[in-house]
């Protein structure tokens, strides 16, 4: 008996969702976005019998595929193609982002992180911004990510740092903290080494209606294309 292949959220996505997330142009991309929400592809992947967890992750997809696409439409409309590039980066010593120098057993070894979208300047292949996408930031996650930024921006002892200048951001579906750490998040320096954060739905995520805000992901966009005209 034949086996049955094994329905790969990733595949789903790529064939099923992408083409029709695309647009034109980033002000287009955008448009498509503000009128999706949690639901619509929770339906799609159901449609396509997608295990819960299967589902999740396509949720995941998107925000990722989302971020990737507008900063590579950004860096196209600017005319800044030979100077910039983005692509996610896994974790692996082989493909990862060259972080940390230290020394192990009299020899030198490189550390090295990932990012859900890094961009880069060609010249050198340097990373010059790492994106995280998140579904939402609770209290867990914003500790999370505190630790990530001091992982990738801070002086550490016994190590040489190799990212210097980098921007470390965060873009989030949710925030899922309460009123008194959200103040705290946005006006101090409890974020430590996290430039920026961008959350993109009004509610939690129980409230899976709700759509992309248009004038946040705006936000993104032109904090990214400042970001990219200001490097010389």
């Amino acid at each position: 008996m034949k086996k049955k292949k094994k329905i790969n959220a990733k595949d789903i996505f790529d064939k099923f969702y992408s083409k029709n997330l695309t647009g034109a142009n980033s002000n287009e991309t955008i448009n498509i976005f503000c009128k999706t929400d949690n639901n619509y592809f929770a339906g799609l992947a159901k449609k396509y019998k997608l295990q819960e967890r299967q589902i999740a992750s396509v949720v995941g997809f998107k925000d990722e595929f989302f971020v990737e696409l507008l900063v590579n439409q950004i860096i196209k409309e600017n005319k800044l193609e030979s100077k910039f590039y983005c692509k996610k980066v896994t974790a692996n010593p082989k493909s990862g982002i060259l972080s940390r120098s230290i020394n192990l057993n009299n020899a030198e070894v490189i550390l090295t992180i990932g990012g859900d979208c890094v961009i880069f300047k060609k010249d050198g292949d340097k990373p010059i911004m790492i994106i995280e996408c998140k579904e939402y930031i609770d209290m867990i996650r914003m500790k999370e990510l505190i630790g990530e930024s001091s992982i990738i921006k801070d002086t550490i002892s016994n190590s040489t740092h190799l990212l210097s200048g980098i921007k470390f951001c965060v873009f989030a579906e949710v925030l899922e903290l309460t009123d008194g750490w959200a103040y705290l998040l946005k006006n101090s320096d409890l974020k430590h080494e996290i430039d920026e954060i961008f959350i993109i739905r009004d509610g939690k995520r129980k409230d899976k209606g709700n759509k992309p805000v248009k004038e946040n992901l705006e936000r993104f966009k032109n904090y990214i294309e400042k970001f990219l005209l200001g490097i010389k």
